[in-house]
């Protein structure tokens, strides 16, 4: 069974008076690639400990969990608290408590810049890029009213990792612009996400990823179903947005169009049915072995997927915070295949009611292979 805590503190990160908080009626928390969780609290209501007016917007909740005899820090984040009852219910009085994990931060702000300038259409690698827009729309904005001390948000350094991108995004909100460009280097080829680090002690930091959140544990850790340490495993085969053959149309005009072209011989050969093109035009190619190169990866993009996810089950050796954390890459083997899954998403429940006590952790797991 595992043992909580939870440090509530002003928004500044000073702990407040009752601050630590260690027994809960209810307990839910969790982190989720590229979005906000929330965390719900409920506590025993306590006139002395926590009067009304004891919570104030925007506190800073840490939730601290047992970790083989230490507690540590869970998920890499803090919550912004953002509402809060009291209450009574089945005789008892409660204090209800809820937050949102810290990339809630990056919901909050737009691209305040005009179309055309430098902060509001780039070109650059995924990573970089994201970091660029949350630089200039929270640190170092030109309306000097939108900073933030460097005491409560930095930015992690460029790194040169992800695919490029090319955008314009004025007046667009920053966080559906990185969920974008996330999208984007992934489709191109290149696994990136983006989150908002907390080590338990501000300031927070903006950070990007390559290839996995956390680690890469695919070479020793084996998730199956024979195993019994995998849950509502789901073998998903998807043909919809298949194309076989590819065109693309570069420079010049009708019989002197330069166009390239890519087909899989294989995924034709398939059903009498499988010929499925698809064509776009870049009028900056002028070598039709550009065109080819092109048409390439837009055949590798619409290839057929093939999806597996699942749960994984806490048994001896795939513990969570021991064998495995937030964002890690694991195996996983499901009917006759294999896949690399990320750790995507995690949900604590933890409650203590009437003697009855809550302990459960659950994980969801997604990898894809080329069908």
């Amino acid at each position: 069974m595992s043992r909580y805590e939870v440090v509530i503190k002003s928004d500044t990160g000073i702990t407040i008076p009752n601050g630590v908080m260690t027994r809960f009626s209810k307990l839910v928390a969790g982190r989720a690639d590229r979005c906000y969780v929330p965390i719900e609290i409920v506590i025993p209501q306590d006139e002395e400990r926590y009067p009304v007016g004891t919570f104030k917007k925007d506190m800073i909740i840490e939730l601290w969990r047992e970790q083989n005899d230490t507690m540590v820090l869970d998920g890499e984040t803090c919550y912004f608290l953002r509402g809060w009852k009291y209450y009574k219910s089945g005789g008892k009085d409660l204090i209800y408590l809820k937050g949102y994990d810290s990339n809630y931060l990056l919901d909050g702000r737009e691209v305040e810049y005009n179309a055309g300038s430098d902060e509001a259409a780039k070109t650059d690698v995924a990573c970089d890029m994201m970091k660029e827009i949350v630089d200039e729309n929270f640190v170092s904005a030109t309306d000097t009213d939108r900073n933030l001390a460097a005491t409560l948000l930095t930015i992690q350094a460029d790194d040169g990792q992800g695919a490029t991108v090319t955008d314009a995004f004025s007046r667009q909100y920053v966080y559906p612009l990185l969920q974008k460009i996330c999208n984007q280097s992934r489709e191109a080829g290149t696994w990136v996400t983006f989150d908002v680090y907390y080590s338990g002690t501000l300031p927070l930091e903006f950070r990007t990823y390559v290839n996995q959140r956390g680690a890469d544990l695919t070479d020793s850790l084996l998730l199956s179903a024979e195993s019994g340490n995998i849950a509502n495993p789901v073998l998903d085969e998807d043909y919809t947005d298949e194309i076989t053959v590819a065109y693309v149309a570069g420079k010049g005009v009708e019989d002197e169009r330069i166009v390239g072209s890519a087909s899989n011989t294989t995924r034709l050969n398939q059903s009498v049915w499988s010929r499925r093109e698809f064509i776009t035009e870049n009028f900056q190619l002028d070598v039709e072995a550009s065109c080819d190169s092109a048409a390439q990866v837009a055949l590798d993009k619409y290839a057929p997927r093939i999806y597996f996810s699942g749960e994984i089950v806490e048994t001896v050796g795939t513990q969570y915070g021991i064998n495995w954390n937030y964002g890690d890459k694991i195996r996983a083997r499901y009917l006759d295949y294999e896949f690399d899954c990320m750790v995507l998403a995690y949900l604590i429940e933890y409650g203590e009611n009437d003697g009855k006590i809550t302990d459960k952790v659950t994980a969801t797991i997604r990898g894809e292979i080329e069908a």
